[in-house]
């Protein structure tokens, strides 16, 4: 029985992608054996397939370790399963980098958001109350313990008690603004702004204004991170929320940077 996993040679890319493609077309037959053995002819009836499509997508998933024999039947591997998983995974993370066309393609080179990012992540376009609507995003701030963002006036422009929330923060909350954003903020939203900032939360400006901006989050249980790109109003149009541990952590790590070079509103007090 060959082995699924390589050996160090340069084929092992190769080997692997063919792995990858066979567990997607005999993707029932592997799941259908990932909860019990079954014989060949309970997976025909099973499947509602021919008997030659399972004898041949069974022997490959043979081949490669990912089913064995057992009790009669065949059953999957460990290695089945995990497999099976880590496909439907990739799928799903695909498909995600797909929809988050209209956010990547407004990024500058620079920002190389990690593959994590698209892990389980929800992406959306459009008006972002319709968002909140339709992907049961979550935007309210009353559960956050701390914030960190770079470029996200979104965040008074969605909900009124935008900056009476962050001031509950206090110095839990980092706000790193384009010039361009603060001057807006300071100009819409003064006396929210001067709350906030009396109550510790961290204001500062950049002198840069990307199309885009980073959120992250932490909840009692959860963290995320949002990365959202603005329409020519100044309004999100499109963004990808995250929960992967190692995206939340580029968050961090991106907003951390653009602070370091940010100077301070009201840099006098």
């Amino acid at each position: 029985m060959s082995s699924w996993v390589g050996d160090g040679d340069e084929d092992d890319g190769e080997d692997a992608a063919a792995a990858f493609e066979t567990v997607g077309r005999r993707s029932q037959i592997l799941q259908a054996l990932s909860s019990e053995p079954l014989a060949k002819a309970e997976l025909v009836r099973t499947l509602s397939v021919s008997r030659s499509t399972v004898d041949r997508g069974v022997e490959r998933l043979v081949d490669l370790g990912l089913v064995e024999r057992s009790d009669g039947g065949f059953v999957a591997t460990t290695a089945g399963r995990v497999a099976l998983e880590t496909h439907d995974e990739a799928i799903r993370a695909m498909a995600n980098v797909l929809g988050a066309g209209p956010v990547l393609d407004r990024l500058p080179e620079s920002v190389n958001p990690p593959p994590s990012l698209f892990r389980d992540a929800v992406v959306c376009t459009g008006d972002l109350t319709a968002m909140e609507q339709r992907a049961s995003l979550d935007f309210d701030l009353g559960e956050v313990t701390t914030l960190t963002g770079f470029n996200g006036p979104f965040l008074f422009s969605l909900w009124p008690e935008g900056s009476e929330q962050l001031a509950r923060l206090g110095d839990s909350a980092t706000l790193v603004l384009s010039a361009e954003s603060l001057d807006w903020l300071s100009n819409r939203y003064p006396d929210g702004l001067d709350a906030m900032v009396d109550a510790g939360v961290r204001v500062c400006a950049v002198d840069d204004d990307p199309a885009f901006g980073v959120v992250v989050m932490n909840r009692p249980t959860t963290a995320s991170v949002t990365l959202v790109v603005y329409d020519h109003m100044g309004g999100p149009e499109a963004l990808v929320v995250s929960y992967d541990p190692s995206a939340v952590a580029w968050g961090r790590t991106l907003v951390a940077a653009r602070a370091e070079t940010a100077r301070p509103y009201r840099a006098d007090d």
